[in-house]
C-alpha cells in the first residue's frame, strides 16, 4: 500500500467480511468523528438496461425509498431524519449507490432502515405512476442544463452502438411505458447480495457493525444475476473527426472535444488520468493558462471517465460565442503538445502532488472513505484503489506522451458545440473544423518550474500572544491586534483563512461586484510572485487556494497537508496583504466575472432567485448580485481594485482562522509571523431593508422544458434568536420527509425539486421556497406552496415533526462539523456575526429549546400572502 493511503487506511483498519449469502461488508472505524456513513453499492446501472426499458435503473433508485411492508411511503425518509441523518442515492452507467450519513448513535436504526429498503421495497404501482411524473420533471430539469445536454450528446457522437450513447435518464415517452412488473423484475434480478457491497465507516466498532449487518442483511436470499449485454462497439474509430452543433436558449457556448479511451482496468487508464491533471488540474495547468488566462473561455477542464468497461477523455470549455473558435484552437493545441512530448518532469511532479492532496481531501470524511471503499470493492477489491493511486503516482513524462499519442489522435476525436441560437455556427462540418485548428499555432505557455524553498521565518512571543482558551478553541492576537482562532482537529489537511466582515454590503450600485473581483484578482499575482508562480507554489505544496465574496463577508482560504502549513501561511499572507493587481490579471478575471453574470441566466435556480431578491430588497446591497452587473464590472480597473483592497482588506473587521492537527502555539506562530500588515478595525453598520408590503413578481419567458418559481417572505436576521425556529421550520417543511416535499412532490407529482429554507443575513432575512415544474403546472405549484405556508400558520407542527426536525438539525450539525473546513466556517461565522464563540457549542441546546408554538409564531409573522415576492422563469415546455 502506498504510504499516502496508509495514513488513511492503516494496516488492519479496514475489515472485510462476506456474509454467507454473498454480500460483501466493509467496515472501518473512524474513531471520534461522531458520525457514521452507510453506503450500499449495487452493480446495476444504465449499461444493464435494454433499450426498451432505458432509464429503469434510475426509476428503481427513486422507488427504493417508496415503502416496504413495515414502512409506509415517506417513512424511510422520516425515520432517517428522526435519527438525525440524511439519505440520498445516485444512478450512473455501471452502478447505483445509496447512502445515509447520521450521528453514530443512530447507526443501528439507520442500518435497519437501509436493509429494509434494499430487501423489501414494494414497488407499488400507484406510487410508481406518481414517481414517474417526478422523474420526468427531473429529466426536464436536465434538459435545461447546458452542460448536461452537451456532455451526453458528446457521448452519443463518440460511440456508435454502446449503451453509453443513450440519453441516460430515459426519454419521456419511454419512461411512461415502464410498469410495476418491469421495475420489479429489474429489482429482483440485480439487487442480490452477490451483486452488492455494503460499506460502513464512522465512529462504530467493526465487529459490532459486521454483526449488525449480518442480522439485517443475512436473511436476504441470493440468486444468480442475469445480464443482457448491449451491442458491442466496433474498434476505436479512425474515420476522421466527428462534428455536431446544437443551438438553444443559452447564454454561452459549450465546446467539448472527446476521444474514446479504454476501460478502468486497462494499464493506460491511470496515465490518462494524469494527462487530465496535467492539462487542467489547478491554475498552473496547461489549459488554465492557455485558455482561461488568455480570456478565451470562462472555464475549462479535462477529464477521463471510465465507467468499468470503456472510457471517454474530454476537454470541456465554456466560452462566449465570439471566442469559441479561439478557445477550441488553444485547447486543441495543448492536447497536441502533450501528444508531442512537450510535458516535462516538473509538470509531472506538480500533477503527482495535486493528485495526492486531492485523494487525501476526498478521504477526509467518513462519507468519502465509505464511497471510496465501496466503489473499489465493487470494481474488484477495495485494495485496488491503493494500487491505482500507486500507478498514477508512478507515471513519467514519456508515458504521458506515449499514451496521449495512442488515444488522443486528431483523427479519432469528436467535437460537440452547443451554442446560443442567435450565434453563428462555428463550422459547416469536420473539414472546416480542421481548417480552424490548423495554421499558425497559438503561443505556448511557459514551462512549469519547481518553486524555490520558502525561508522559514523564526519568531516568538513578539509575533503573537495568547488571549484565552475557549473550550476546544484557542484565541490569540497578532502583534497588531488581529484575532487568530485555532482549533486542533485530527486529519491530514490543514486549513487557514482570512475572513472579513463586509462583502457586497459595502458596495454601491456603481461598484457592485468590486469585492468579488478584488478577491479573485488577488489570487493572480503578488508584488513578488507572478500568477504562474502563485499557482505553482500552491500546487507543488499539494494545496488549494481560493477566494470568495458574499453579501456579508469575503475571504481567502488555503488548505494543504499539515506539514506544509508554514509554506501555506507565507503564501496566503502574501496574497492577502500584497496582491499586485496587474492589468492583465484584472482583464482575465473581469472576463470570467462577465461570463458568470451571463451564466447565471442559464441557471434555473439562481436566476429566479436573483429576480426575487432584487424585487424584495430593491436598491439595498442585498438586492444586487454579489458578482455585479455587466455595467459595474465593465467600469472596474486595477487602481480601483487596489484602493478597495487597501480600504477593506488590510485594516479590516476580520479574523484569521486555522484548523489543523498541529500544536496550537506552533501553528499560530507560523500564521502570526506572516500576517503582520493586517490591523483590526470595527465593522460598520448598515440599514435593514424594508420588505415590500405587496405582492411583487419579476418574470421572464425562456425556451426551457420547465418553469421555475422562487417565492420569498420576510425572515429573521443573523442575530435574531428566532433564526433557530426558522431552521426548525425548514426541517419540518423541506427535504425528504418534509411537508412540502411529501405533498407537492410525493403526492401531487408537481416537481422534482422542492425546497424551503431560510436566508439569514446580518441585516436582513427571508424564507425561500423554490419549485421547478412543467409550465402547465405553474398555477398548481404556486397554489400548493401557498397552501402549505398557510397550513404552517394555522396548525402547530406535530410532536413527531418537532422531534424529527430537532434530531435532523442536531445530526446535520454533527455531520457538517466532521469536516475541518466546516469547523473553520463555524469559527469565522461566530466571531464575525455571532453573539460569541459560545454559540457554536450552544447550537444543539438552542435548537432543542424551540417549541411548536415558536415555529407557528414565526410562520404567522412571515407568511403573509400579500407580502410575498416571486421570481419566475416561464418555460415553453419543450419535449425531452
Amino acid at each position: 500500500m502506498p504510504r499516502l493511503l496508509a495514513e488513511v487506511f492503516p494496516d488492519g483498519s479496514v475489515v472485510r467480511e462476506t456474509l454467507p449469502n454473498g454480500l460483501r461488508v466493509i467496515v472501518r472505524r473512524k474513531a471520534g468523528c461522531g458520525v457514521v456513513t452507510i453506503v450500499t453499492y449495487v452493480g446495476a446501472g444504465y449499461f444493464d438496461e435494454p433499450d426498451e426499458i432505458s432509464g429503469i435503473a434510475h426509476v428503481l433508485e427513486h422507488m427504493y425509498f417508496k415503502g416496504t411492508p413495515t414502512r409506509g411511503v415517506s417513512e424511510i425518509a422520516r425515520a432517517t431524519k428522526a435519527s438525525g441523518g440524511m439519505l440520498n442515492a445516485a444512478t450512473i452507467y455501471d452502478h447505483t449507490h445509496y447512502y445515509t450519513v447520521l450521528p453514530a448513535t443512530g447507526f443501528e436504526a439507520g442500518l435497519a432502515i437501509q436493509a429494509d429498503a434494499y430487501a423489501n421495497s414494494l414497488i407499488d404501482s400507484g406510487e410508481l405512476a406518481r414517481e414517474l411524473e417526478v422523474i420526468i420533471e427531473e429529466a426536464k430539469r436536465k434538459a435545461d442544463t447546458p452542460t448536461a445536454v452537451a456532455t451526453e450528446t458528446l457521448f452519443e457522437l463518440l460511440y456508435d452502438a454502446h449503451r453509453i450513447r443513450r440519453w441516460r435518464m430515459g426519454r419521456e415517452a419511454g419512461l411512461r411505458t415502464l410498469t410495476r412488473e418491469k421495475v420489479w423484475a429489474f429489482y429482483k434480478n440485480f439487487y442480490r447480495p452477490r451483486n452488492t457491497v455494503l460499506a460502513i465507516v464512522g465512529d462504530v466498532d467493526p465487529a459490532a457493525a459486521i454483526a449488525a449487518a449480518g442480522r439485517s442483511y443475512g436473511m436476504v436470499p441470493d440468486e444468480p444475476v442475469v445480464r443482457t449485454p448491449g451491442p458491442l462497439e466496433p474498434a476505436a474509430h479512425a474515420d476522421g473527426l466527428r462534428y455536431r452543433e446544437l443551438s438553444g436558449d443559452v447564454q454561452q457556448s459549450e465546446i467539448l472535444l472527446g476521444w474514446r479511451t479504454p476501460r478502468l482496468a486497462h494499464a493506460d487508464t491511470p496515465v490518462l488520468d494524469v494527462v487530465a491533471v496535467v492539462l487542467s488540474g489547478g491554475r498552473a495547468s496547461r489549459l488554465y493558462r492557455a485558455v482561461r488566462d488568455r480570456r478565451l473561455a470562462s472555464s475549462i477542464q479535462a477529464w477521463n471517465y471510465t465507467p468499468t468497461e470503456l472510457g471517454i477523455f474530454a476537454v470541456h470549455a465554456t466560452a462566449r460565442p465570439e471566442r469559441s473558435t479561439s478557445a477550441l484552437r488553444a485547447a486543441w493545441d495543448q492536447v497536441e503538445r502533450v501528444c508531442d512530448g512537450d510535458v516535462k518532469d516538473a509538470e509531472i511532479e506538480r500533477a503527482r502532488r495535486l493528485i495526492s492532496s486531492q485523494w487525501l481531501r476526498r478521504l477526509d470524511t467518513a462519507e468519502g472513505q465509505a464511497n471510496h471503499l465501496a466503489a473499489w470493492e465493487l470494481a474488484g477489491g477495495w485494495e485496488n484503489g491503493s494500487t491505482y493511486l500507486d500507478q498514477m503516482l508512478g507515471v513519467g513524462a514519456k508515458q504521458v506522451a506515449d499514451v496521449a499519442k495512442r488515444w488522443l489522435a486528431p483523427e479519432c476525436a469528436a467535437l460537440l458545440v452547443y451554442r446560443p441560437f442567435n450565434a453563428p455556427p462555428l463550422a459547416s462540418g469536420p473539414a472546416e473544423v480542421l481548417g480552424l485548428t490548423g495554421g499558425d499555432r497559438p503561443e505556448p505557455v511557459d514551462a512549469v518550474t519547481m518553486p524555490a524553498p520558502v525561508a522559514v521565518v523564526k519568531g516568538g512571543a513578539r509575533a503573537w500572544k495568547l488571549e484565552r482558551r475557549h473550550g476546544e478553541i484557542t484565541v490569540y492576537r497578532t502583534a497588531t491586534g488581529v484575532p487568530i482562532l485555532f482549533q486542533r482537529v485530527p486529519g491530514s489537511i490543514a486549513h487557514l483563512g482570512w475572513f472579513v466582515s463586509g462583502g457586497a454590503l459595502g458596495e454601491y450600485e456603481t461598484s457592485a461586484g468590486m469585492t468579488s473581483l478584488m478577491t479573485r484578482v488577488a489570487l493572480r499575482g503578488t508584488e513578488r510572485r507572478s500568477a504562474k508562480e502563485v499557482a505553482e507554489d500552491v500546487e507543488f505544496a499539494g494545496g488549494a487556494l481560493s477566494a470568495s465574496a458574499g453579501a456579508d463577508a469575503f475571504q481567502w482560504t488555503i488548505s494543504v497537508p499539515v506539514a506544509r502549513l508554514d509554506d501555506a501561511a507565507e503564501l496566503l499572507g502574501e496574497v492577502v496583504q500584497r496582491p499586485a493587481f496587474r492589468d492583465d490579471a484584472v482583464e482575465s478575471e473581469r472576463a470570467v466575472a462577465l461570463a458568470e453574470i451571463a451564466a447565471i441566466r442559464d441557471d434555473m435556480y439562481r436566476w429566479p432567485l436573483r429576480l426575487a431578491t432584487e424585487a424584495a430588497w430593491g436598491k439595498h446591497a442585498y438586492g444586487r448580485s454579489v458578482v455585479g452587473s455587466e455595467a459595474s464590472v465593465g467600469r472596474m480597473n486595477a487602481a480601483g481594485l487596489r484602493g478597495w483592497h487597501e480600504a477593506n482588506a488590510i485594516a479590516a473587521p476580520g479574523v484569521l482562522v486555522c484548523v489543523a492537527d498541529a500544536d496550537p502555539d506552533d501553528a499560530v506562530a507560523a500564521v502570526a509571523r506572516r500576517f503582520g500588515d493586517l490591523t483590526e478595525r470595527p465593522s460598520e453598520g448598515a440599514l435593514t431593508p424594508v420588505w415590500p408590503a405587496k405582492v411583487i413578481e419579476q418574470a421572464e419567458s425562456r425556451d426551457k422544458a420547465q418553469s421555475a418559481l422562487v417565492m420569498l417572505f420576510p425572515g429573521p436576521l443573523r442575530r435574531d434568536e428566532r433564526r433557530f425556529a426558522a431552521a426548525m421550520l425548514s426541517g419540518v417543511a423541506s427535504g425528504l420527509g418534509g411537508r412540502f416535499f411529501e405533498e407537492l412532490r410525493d403526492r401531487r407529482s408537481l416537481a422534482y425539486s422542492v425546497l424551503v429554507a431560510p436566508i439569514v443575513r446580518r441585516h436582513a432575512g427571508a424564507f425561500l421556497a423554490y419549485i421547478a415544474m412543467s409550465p402547465e403546472k405553474e398555477d398548481a405549484a404556486r397554489a400548493g406552496l401557498l397552501e402549505q405556508f398557510a397550513r404552517l400558520c394555522d396548525e402547530p407542527v406535530t410532536e413527531r415533526e418537532l422531534h424529527q426536525a430537532r434530531t435532523f438539525a442536531v445530526g446535520s450539525n454533527a455531520i457538517r462539523r466532521e469536516s475541518a473546513a466546516g469547523i473553520m466556517g463555524d469559527l469565522a461565522g461566530a466571531w464575525l456575526f455571532g453573539e460569541s464563540l459560545d454559540e457554536i457549542a450552544q447550537f444543539n441546546a438552542r435548537i432543542s429549546r424551540v417549541t411548536a408554538a415558536e415555529i407557528q409564531a414565526i410562520a404567522r409573522e412571515s407568511f403573509t400572502p400579500g407580502c410575498r415576492v416571486e421570481g419566475m422563469i416561464r418555460g415553453t415546455g419543450k419535449k425531452v
